[in-house]
């Protein structure tokens, strides 16, 4: 099937597991470990550019240390790439990076830590991130090719159920759904939350909004002190209220929390390790996709970094963010004939004005396209102009170089 960009692929972890017949929390057998190096070498061979994991959400967060470092040996065989978002980014971080080092030590692979941050206020040690990144940085002097990337907005985007204990999260969406239509399992959760958005459990709900909910369409974008107005209830009521109505679909809501400060945002997008990214998910604004995703960031995560974080603020030239987003990416990756304007080069081009460029994507309204962008080329045919399709479909698959 023809598309309209390219596409380059990272195995999933979770994937993997669930292949290898891995449903839980259960002990790892040799047999799965053999099943999943397998899938990885055939998956390589196929063009993979190397693994990812998310290791803070099931099923990725049942995973040990001991199987990411057996399995890792297979991506290490064909010079691929580690991803990961790590296991913990607050209280535990400074475990979560060393863990991600000895991974990627155990495979002799390249390592990227994706979206390396601190949430604000969240039980993280004072300087977490700078302690953090030091932990990175002297694993770099020790020789391991490790760097990291980052994401433009104070707000990202969390599992709704990520909050709740592990032990009932393990159960499944119905047991989820039905312990937060109880009333008396409601009080109980209430004193257990104190995982994931930690500042949750601090009653700090003005920093939380609901992105989307099939059964309250009206709500989506509003904080949850907003939907407590309207709702009549409390906002941990309208929390398990929105959860129980999505029934066995209640892992799939999203929630947009205020994360970082602005000046957490400027070291981060500032260190030279550090591509620009953003934490998002495929998305449309038509069509059957469009109804199951719809984060801002797809929409406006790099006009973000080019309108607010250059134009704006300063914290780059658009020289250095045109650069993280482009050449430093296709390099990190090993993407070849990318990232750079030069001939022999693939010529996948976004034509935008610097001085007009700007996002119309909210939380409450996420699917709109940006201003400011002329044309988008890929592979050298216009895909894109003047905000109309043309009906081109020249995308690629990205498949790993020897």
């Amino acid at each position: 099937m023809k598309t309209s960009t390219n596409f380059a692929f990272l195995i999933g972890h979770n994937s993997l597991r669930l292949a290898a017949g891995i449903m839980g929390e259960e002990k790892v057998t040799d047999d799965q470990l053999k099943s999943m190096k397998n899938f990885i070498e055939d998956s390589m061979e196929a063009g993979a550019l190397g693994l990812s994991s998310g290791l803070e959400f099931a099923p990725g967060s049942y995973s040990t240390s001991a199987e990411l470092k057996d399995i890792i040996t297979a991506v290490g065989k064909y010079d691929g790439i580690y991803a990961s978002h790590v296991r913990n980014r607050d209280s535990e971080i400074f475990d979560a990076i060393n863990e991600f080092v000895d991974i990627t030590r155990a495979g002799g692979v390249r390592g990227q830590i994706s979206h390396f941050n601190v949430r604000h206020d969240s039980n993280a040690p004072q300087n977490a991130w700078r302690r953090a990144v030091d932990i990175m940085e002297n694993a770099q002097k020790a020789g391991l090719d490790i760097t990291a990337d980052t994401t433009p907005f104070r707000e990202g985007i969390g599992a709704m159920y990520a909050i709740l204990p592990r032990d009932l999260v393990n159960l499944g969406p119905k047991a989820i759904a039905e312990a937060c239509a109880d009333p008396a399992k409601r009080k109980e959760l209430r004193t257990q939350c104190d995982r994931y958005w930690r500042f949750i459990h601090k009653g700090q709900w003005h920093r939380v909004y609901l992105e989307g909910s099939p059964n309250f369409p009206e709500l989506q974008g509003l904080s949850f002190p907003a939907i407590s107005e309207i709702l009549g209830k409390d906002e941990w009521d309208c929390y398990f209220d929105i959860m129980a109505a999505a029934g066995d679909q209640c892992l799939n809501l999203i929630m947009v929390g205020e994360l970082f400060t602005d000046d957490h945002l400027k070291e981060m997008i500032s260190h030279p390790d550090f591509s620009l990214g953003v934490d998002g998910y495929t998305s449309t604004d038509h069509g059957a996709l469009s109804e199951v995703t719809s984060s801002q960031h797809p929409y406006c995560g790099h006009i973000e970094y080019l309108a607010h974080h250059v134009r704006e603020v300063g914290t780059l030239t658009l020289e250095t963010a045109i650069h993280k987003m482009t050449k430093k990416v296709a390099e990190r990756f090993n993407i070849q004939k990318r990232g750079e304007i030069k001939e022999g080069y693939f010529a996948d081009l976004v034509l935008f004005n610097a001085d007009t460029v700007n996002s119309r994507s909210t939380i409450a309204k996420p699917q709109v396209y940006p201003d400011g962008i002329t044309a988008v080329l890929v592979n050298g045919e216009i895909v894109v102009q003047n905000g109309a399709h043309k009906g081109k479909r020249p995308g690629q698959v990205i498949r790993r170089t020897a």
